[in-house]
């Protein structure tokens, strides 16, 4: 029997991953920050250590699909300042530093691409911030934040440009005292779901109310669901190839059987038609 089936089993595997869901599931954590804006500008504000006034949603659940051909991307959590200034954040779950920062590179190309209509000028993009909150280190540095800008390295003083991008990187594993302690409450709380400060018990107070949320489980059912048969139908097609090619390569190998067999025939026809007494002699034995 298969580990799904369409109906029952995948429901009942997506079900227990909503029950077990907390902060660190990307679609939880999206709709946190989309039930409480005021939490997403708190939280924006902890990171960079500036006062943030207010943000808002340009669109809420950003897709951005730049071409046909091209690799989506489904934003978590993407807002704007009262400066025009571009935040995404993102929940990552995968450990792979050299992945995560392709994946970077990658958001914020589609990002400025997105933002930049056909007549603008290249002087139109806004700065943009791209935060990745990772329950694991991934420069294993033991900092809880690494912040990368664009300068110069002969002149670290000189900057690309002053409105350009940042890419920030959150560590829950971190040990240095780098962070202010709303930061570092926020991140224990992703990583392991305690509650210290006022921050973080409204934030798990919203959390808690987005896991009783009916729609948000429907959505999260039906988003998870279809992703979860994608799956199971690029397996199944996976495995059709597979036997397809299993089948195609014992069809070469049966004709191959088939020609030595029809070849060392007709070298044993050779050998008796060239030694007639020999192999007479042979039956006669």
């Amino acid at each position: 029997m298969n580990d799904f089936s369409p109906d029952l089993s995948i429901k009942k595997k997506v079900q227990k991953k909503w029950q077990d869901s907390t902060i660190r599931d990307n679609f939880v954590f999206s709709k946190t920050m989309e039930m409480n804006p005021e939490l997403c500008r708190q939280l924006i504000g902890h990171i960079l250590q500036t006062d943030i006034q207010e943000i808002s949603y340009p669109e809420r659940e950003k897709v951005i699909e730049n071409r046909i051909d091209s690799k989506g991307v489904r934003l978590d959590v993407y807002v704007k300042d009262e400066s025009e200034r571009i935040f995404d954040l993102e929940m990552q779950v995968s450990e792979h530093s050299d992945e995560l920062a392709n994946r970077m590179r990658y958001y914020q190309g589609i990002i400025d691409g997105d933002n930049l209509k056909r007549g603008q000028f290249y002087k139109d993009l806004k700065q943009t911030y791209i935060i990745f909150i990772c329950p694991f280190d991934p420069f294993k540095r033991e900092r809880h934040i690494y912040t990368f800008r664009e300068r110069c390295e002969e002149d670290p003083s000189l900057k690309l440009h002053e409105n350009g991008t940042v890419k920030i990187f959150l560590s829950t594993k971190g040990k240095i005292d780098d962070v202010s302690r709303e930061l570092r409450d926020f991140l224990n709380y992703v990583e392991s779901g305690v509650i210290n400060g006022s921050f973080v018990k409204k934030l798990d107070e919203t959390v808690q109310s987005v896991k009783i949320n009916e729609k948000a489980r429907v959505e999260f059912m039906t988003y998870e669901m279809a992703l979860l048969e994608r799956e199971l139908k690029g397996r199944e097609d996976m495995r059709l190839e597979l036997n397809q090619v299993i089948s195609q390569k014992n069809q070469v190998i049966f004709h191959k059987d088939k020609e030595i067999a029809r070849l060392k025939e007709q070298l044993a026809l050779a050998q008796k038609a060239n030694n007639p007494k020999k192999t007479s002699k042979s039956f006669s034995r």
